[in-house]
């Protein structure tokens, strides 16, 4: 049986090529259209198809499928490209990024070239301490790790799905190699939708980097290849009409989806099936009346689909670090990133796709097998050396990488308290002193450093709770009978604070719990993974009675405004029935990742100081239910800095010399949080002690 298609490329399939890169660019770039991350998904499913498509006319004409053939094929089309932009991307990151995140890329780098990009951003992305660090330029090689992944594993399949379906055909069953391939393709695609759905609900990061969560849309191509001889009997007259519905679904789903909708699973599907109705609409026959996806202009972009794919991320990330957003930075980025993409595309990637490169003496070493053939075995050594050197560099950056994490750095206490002859003029007092502090410049070292902000915690996450743990407490400070005790409630935003009170329970006789974890604010919460740990958080405070309650959390997390405020009260008001007294400390304004870019640019001598920072209107914009939650408890305090932070205008990056943010997500620098917190601890000592 002869399961290929007609011949031929397929001048719409270009085109869609270029509308996925396309859309992927302008949402990367513009942020519009809303889903224009479905590019991706559209990729899959075209790479599924032409993939599958190849290996079925192989093994159809000859009977066999040589791997060789196959996956030299694969590296000169993915190879060369690839690491070129790997290689440029990380050296410019040395000389663009501060030490740290440069080192951040070369490890993605080296991940990204041994295809398993897609496992380390999934592992990063799951780890609370990376949570709101700048992108990596190098985070889109996710999708090319998926894809050759793929690649690795069904051409084995479906080698052996031919040699199990071969006994059948030659007994007359004459669709039985077909239809093998379509149950089993099927069912992958079934079972992987299921996963998708299910991890889309509960772990959307896992689920969107994950192989097994994406593999139904390499399916979904798949099976459109296998189906190729049921396609032909579409009626010619309805093929246009099918095509032009499918890129319909494509297009809606650029607008109708965003970064809210659960995905991959089900929205993904959207795109999905409907570039599948445009491969099926004229798989098998001469395109026509699709000039929208056939014109030259849009073929060109489907030509270099995948070259422009590689360069537009790393040019965005890495220009923001040269010039903030704006009507300079938009052009700039599109000239370099298409102009990079046309010079790579015509003198190097597509002259070592046509070359003989990796294909000396083929026919030869097909007659004799890939076990006899000397250049395939060169082949396999060089990448297995290459493999095992990026492997052993991954494990030696992992291992430096652990030896500074935040979680692994320890909380000092001290015995004294800091001396009271602080400079009015270093952190956070600078808002709000009557020295006249002037606004210090790129010639002055900040604190705790452009390179090492990210990681200014010190000691803020040793008793952390990580997601799906129960309840982790540790207690600090003054160990004497006659000591105040103190609980410590609420997420990461409350885990920050504690550097700030450390070197003051000792001098002040404060003995500090802190039950502090990943999410999870001090509500009356009834499902979801804070559930049962806060439950147990609530009866040991209940228990304990603890002389005072602190509580703070992101406002990004707590939920709608008037639910979060009545979820919190529930909470705070039977620990105040039963007599700890509660302050609540307002959460600090949020910041964008403009302003924490814009410190890069200070680094480099292309922005001052004066110009980072969140506007206040923007970082002031989610209101905080914290603070509407403790308006409705007569009983509890509200500690509320935010001048601290802020003018009417600006929240500043920098403040007093010193940088207030070390990330997206908001959490304050160590060395930031200890200049707030002499105000902090008269605060705290004003509930202790009403008038």
């Amino acid at each position: 049986m002869q399961m290929n298609s007609v011949g031929g490329r397929r001048p719409d399939l270009q085109g869609m090529r270029a509308l996925a890169v396309l859309a992927v660019f302008a949402d990367h770039l513009f942020g519009w259209p809303s889903g224009g991350f479905v590019g991706v998904d559209v990729f899959f499913v075209l790479s599924g198809f032409f993939i599958t498509g190849l290996l079925i006319r192989e093994c159809s004409t000859t009977g066999k499928l040589s791997f060789e053939h196959f996956y030299v094929r694969r590296a000169k089309r993915i190879l060369p490209s690839a690491m070129l932009v790997l290689v440029l991307t990380a050296v410019a990151s040395f000389i663009l990024f501060p030490a740290v995140r440069a080192k951040e890329t070369l490890l993605d780098a080296l991940y990204a070239a041994v295809f398993a990009a897609n496992i380390h951003f999934e592992a990063v992305g799951t780890d609370y301490f990376q949570e709101g660090r700048p992108p990596s330029p190098l985070q889109h090689y996710w999708s090319l790790s998926i894809e050759e992944q793929f690649y690795f594993v069904w051409p084995v399949m479906l080698v052996l799905i031919f040699a199990l379906t071969r006994r059948l055909e030659r007994r007359g069953k004459a669709r039985a190699r077909q239809s093998g391939l379509f149950t089993f393709m099927l069912a992958v695609v079934s079972v992987s939708f299921a996963w998708s759905m299910h991890q889309s609900a509960v772990d959307p990061n896992a689920a969107y980097f994950s192989t097994f969560t994406r593999v139904w849309e390499l399916g979904v191509g798949a099976l459109i290849a296998i189906a190729g001889p049921w396609l032909l009997r579409i009626p010619s007259a309805v093929r246009p009409a099918l095509a032009y519905l499918g890129l319909a679904g494509v297009t809606a789903s650029l607008f109708l989806i965003d970064s809210t909708a659960q995905f991959p699973a089900p929205w993904a599907a959207l795109p999905v099936v409907s570039t599948a109705i445009v491969i099926a609409s004229f798989h098998g026959a001469r395109v026509r009346g699709m000039a929208l996806l056939t014109n030259p202009l849009i073929r060109y972009f489907g030509d270099t689909s995948y070259t422009l794919y590689l360069w537009h991320w790393p040019v965005i990330i890495l220009l923001l670090t040269v010039i903030p957003k704006g009507p300079v930075f938009y052009g700039s980025a599109l000239i370099i990133a298409v102009g990079l993409t046309a010079v790579t595309y015509r003198f190097y990637e597509d002259p070592i796709r046509k070359s003989t490169w990796l294909q000396r003496g083929q026919q030869a070493k097909d007659d004799r097998g890939l076990g006899t053939s000397p250049t395939a075995w060169g082949v396999v050594g060089v990448i297995a050396a290459a493999v095992i050197v990026a492997s052993i560099a991954v494990i030696q950056l992992d291992e430096g990488a652990s030896g500074e994490s935040q979680a692994g750095q320890r909380l000092v206490v001290e015995s004294t308290a800091p001396s009271d002859e602080a400079d009015p003029c270093f952190g956070a007092p600078a808002m709000v002193t009557t020295s006249g502090c002037a606004m210090r410049d790129s010639d002055i070292t900040l604190q705790p450093g452009v390179d090492r902000f990210a990681d200014d915690t010190q000691g803020a996450y040793e008793c952390f709770r990580r997601e799906g743990a129960g309840v982790k407490s540790c207690t600090y400070g003054y160990e004497g009978d006659d000591a105040i005790r103190i609980a410590l409630v609420g997420d990461s935003h409350a885990a920050m604070l504690l550097p700030a009170l450390a070197p003051y329970l000792v001098s002040e006789k404060w003995r500090l719990t802190s039950f502090v974890g990943w999410g999870c604010q001090w509500q009356d919460q009834s499902k979801g993974d804070c559930a049962v740990p806060m439950k147990e958080v609530q009866s040991q405070l209940l228990t304990e009675q603890y002389d005072l309650v602190l509580t703070t959390s992101s406002r990004k997390y707590g939920g709608q405004l008037g639910v979060a405020a009545e979820s919190y009260e529930r909470a705070w008001t039977p620990v105040a029935a039963a007599g700890s007294r509660i302050a609540v400390i307002a959460d600090n304004p949020a910041v964008s990742p403009e302003s924490l870019e814009c410190l890069t640019r200070v680094s480099l001598g292309r922005d001052t100081v004066a110009e980072c920072g969140t506007p206040t209107r923007e970082a002031l914009s989610r209101p905080d239910p914290l603070i509407a939650a403790a308006a409705r408890v007569p009983s509890v305090s509200l500690i509320d800095l935010t001048e601290y932070y802020c003018t009417t205008d600006l929240c500043p990056s920098v403040i007093g010399n010193v940088i207030v943010y070390r990330d997206a997500e908001s959490h304050l620098t160590a060395t930031f949080a200890k200049t707030l917190a002499p105000t902090l601890v008269t605060e705290v000592k004003q509930v202790l002690t009403p008038s």
